[in-house]
């Protein structure tokens, strides 16, 4: 083995520094952000049977209810796990938190 052989530099910055901007990103994690929020507080108040006659749960609620319906489409979405907690509910949930896993098994690769 040679051992003036040296590893190949990296750097985190893209090739044209210059040209790329961070602001896309920023902007979509935050929405991630939010959406994630409301997902999982979306979950709790189900579990809880918080209902929507609190103010609370009536803005989660409407900010979630067009996602859950879609979900509600699918077989077995309605059924109730805990309390108010529904299978479509959990499946929200479970998205947000396996969401960045995927984007770390199959985001990095460059082709």
């Amino acid at each position: 083995m040679n051992r003036n052989r040296r590893l190949p530099v990296t750097s985190l910055d893209p090739p044209d520094a210059g040209s790329n901007s961070p602001l896309p990103a920023f902007l979509l994690l935050n929405v991630y952000a939010v959406m994630g929020a409301l997902m999982v507080s979306r979950a709790l108040l189900k579990a809880f049977e918080i209902s929507d006659r609190y103010w609370v749960g009536r803005q989660i609620f409407r900010a979630t209810d067009p996602f859950a319906r879609i979900l509600e489409l699918l077989p077995g979405a309605n059924r109730v796990i805990i309390g108010g907690l529904t299978m479509a509910d959990l499946t929200m949930v479970l998205g947000v938190i396996l969401f960045p896993l995927g984007i770390l098994a199959f985001g990095g690769r460059r082709r």
